[in-house]
């Protein structure tokens, strides 16, 4: 069950990229073929939820006011174009992140369709 834990989104971010470069570190090969089923499946969710992150971080972001969420922008930003806002760079940069993710997560989710036609053998059948 998902817990909103909003005091803690820094230390739940940075698990999440343990635990994905642990999986990804592990995924080089998949000793018992019929997990990919359920893999497919966890990831699938996992982007999902991805995209739902990017989605409200970018609305977020779109809703900062200067004054009132933040104290301007540094000299290294570019001139005439605000990094947040309704018109923000990373408002705008979120967006497209967000809809990437669920496509993404639609890729996956049809990949993990397919693999559900698949008769797996439980072990990896060595070959002569």
């Amino acid at each position: 069950m998902a817990v909103n834990e909003e005091g803690r989104q820094i230390e739940i971010a940075n698990e999440l990229a343990e635990v994905a470069r642990t999986l990804a570190h592990s995924t080089r090969t998949v000793p018992h073929p019929s997990d990919s089923f359920e893999l497919l499946a966890s990831l699938r969710s996992a982007q999902e939820s991805l995209a739902q992150v990017y989605a409200q971080l970018a609305a977020w972001h779109g809703a900062a006011v200067d004054g009132t969420h933040y104290s301007g922008e540094d000299s290294n930003s570019i001139p005439g174009v605000p990094a947040v806002g309704a018109h923000g760079q990373a408002t705008a940069l979120l967006n497209m992140a967000a809809a990437s993710a669920w496509e993404a997560g639609d890729l996956v989710n049809k990949a993990h369709s397919t693999n559900a036609v698949v008769r797996w053998f439980d072990e990896v059948k060595e070959t002569a």
